[in-house]
């Protein structure tokens, strides 16, 4: 039993359609205060024993009157339950928390709430089944996608992995995650590729794929290049992360709370700045406290948070989910390239720092814009086009690879117009000799016989390269 109960008569608690209840014909707020009683209280005998019609009427906190809610009512107000558990992360005991119990009663008093049993085995199995179902509907009619995955630890020490798939649909972008799944074998490249293909094929996409993002690690890279036989495209953010941990540990001692994320060290010595006379001032009253920072340290510290912050700004716009972020990849490496160059420090360490990490930035990302996806999603962003490439040898080449691409679909799609146009030559012949269009047909039917695919994928690209940049904050 809760801790309140609602002092009127009960349902069938064995029911589910008596459990799962929701707001419905709200019709303002109500001025009439709801009842509660303790669990060591009871409701009357006389009370179970009256009929229906002279029971007293729930008042629902938008002053609507009923004694039952419909089965729609409840299915919509289970729906919302389970998105609150997907939605916001909340813990399925959630449901069993007393402040959510009351609050839910507060605002539907005819509303029981399921119990932690039921959610897990029967309605977040049914919505994730509606929503898969919807989803594999969707992949039916997509003919190319993107897959990012990556393998981590629970601080249960269990190995996951999760696999998200990025597609356009109907003109918009989409990015649902595909599964995540508990890793028992040794995280070998086979083991992760046989993993990988189970969700595939669940799914049906393995022959859809264009390129895999991941980390760097061997085991992955071998999963997706040697086993797989994708491509593989390494993540720059995980790549950004690595040479700024490579930078920090060549220059300074420092003791990071997450080894893996270099950002908490900046928010780290943010902090420090932040508190920087309260703590100077705390540590001069301390008796056996240590050695305070001097002004040196201070200016080194300062120079740390302002070489580090455009590094923090480059993987939030990296972390976007709501648009393709491989397109900006370049701009953004080149803009962090020419920030360090002309940053200004005051230090001796900061200056070292700020070389070390010019120097790991080229060497781990400097050739990005030489890789051929990269490179082409670049040149085919209309914010973006020539503009964003630091070499014109690295233009000239996305400009090439395009359209050899290009050309190629051109090739096959009249390939199969030519098809089509044959097996229908003899049915519709009679017609077209007396047609007043057969002399017009014919002349469209030459000009397609002698155009040239490569010169037609010229024209294209040259059109669409001398129309302006779309402004960079609108959708590409």
């Amino acid at each position: 039993m809760h801790p309140f109960k609602l002092n009127t008569v009960p349902g069938n608690e064995d029911d589910p359609s008596d459990q799962l209840q929701t707001i419905n014909n709200a019709s303002g707020p109500s001025t009439s205060s709801v009842s509660f009683i303790s669990p060591s209280q009871s409701v009357t005998s006389k009370q179970c024993s009256e009929p229906p019609s002279k029971r007293p009427r729930q008042l629902t906190l938008f002053g609507s009157t009923k004694n039952k809610l419909t089965d729609t009512e409840i299915k919509e107000i289970d729906k919302c339950v389970v998105k609150i558990i997907v939605s916001d992360y909340q813990p399925h005991s959630i449901v069993e928390n007393v402040g959510f119990l009351e609050y839910t009663k507060k605002l539907q008093p005819l509303y029981s709430v399921p119990s932690r049993k039921l959610l897990t085995t029967k309605f977040q199995p049914q919505e994730y089944n509606v929503i898969s179902s919807k989803l594999k509907l969707i992949l039916e009619n997509v003919n190319d996608l993107s897959i990012t995955t990556d393998m981590w630890t629970s601080d249960c020490n269990t190995s996951y992995l999760t696999v998200t798939c990025h597609f356009i649909h109907n003109n918009r972008s989409h990015s649902p995650v595909l599964a995540t799944r508990e890793v028992k074998d040794s995280h070998t490249g086979l083991n992760i590729a046989t993993a990988l293909t189970h969700i595939f094929n669940e799914w049906s996409i393995a022959n859809k794929i264009v390129t895999i993002v991941s980390d760097n690690g061997s085991n992955i890279k071998n999963a997706i290049n040697e086993h797989l036989l994708k491509y593989h495209h390494p993540c720059v953010a995980h790549t950004l992360n690595l040479s700024v941990n490579e930078a920090i540990n060549g220059n300074f001692d420092v003791k990071q709370d997450v080894s893996t994320r270099w950002n908490s060290s900046l928010t780290m010595i943010e902090r420090l700045l932040t508190i920087k006379i309260p703590l100077t001032a705390s540590m001069s009253s301390l008796p056996r406290a240590p050695d305070c920072l001097n002004a040196s340290e201070w200016e080194v510290i300062s120079d740390c948070v302002n070489i580090l912050k455009p590094f923090e700004n480059i993987t939030s716009e990296l972390s976007g989910e709501n648009c393709s972020t491989i397109s900006l990849v370049i701009p953004l490496i080149r803009g962090l390239q020419y920030m360090l160059k002309n940053l200004r420090t005051e230090t001796t360490i900061g200056i070292e720092f700020k070389n070390k990490l010019i120097d790991v930035v080229g060497r781990r990302l400097g050739n990005l814009e030489k890789y051929k996806i990269v490179a082409k999603t670049t040149l085919l962003d209309p914010r973006l086009k020539k503009t964003a490439f630091g070499l014109q040898e690295n233009t000239d080449n996305a400009h090439k690879w395009i359209c050899e691409e290009l050309t190629n679909m051109i090739r096959a799609k009249n390939d199969n117009t030519e098809i089509t146009e044959s097996d229908t030559t003899q049915s519709t012949l009679s017609a077209n000799i007396c047609s007043v269009w057969k002399h017009f047909d014919d002349k469209v039917a030459q000009i397609k016989i002698t155009s040239n695919p490569n010169a037609t994928a010229s024209i294209m690209i040259r059109q669409y390269l001398e129309i302006p940049p779309l402004d960079r904050k609108k959708n590409p």
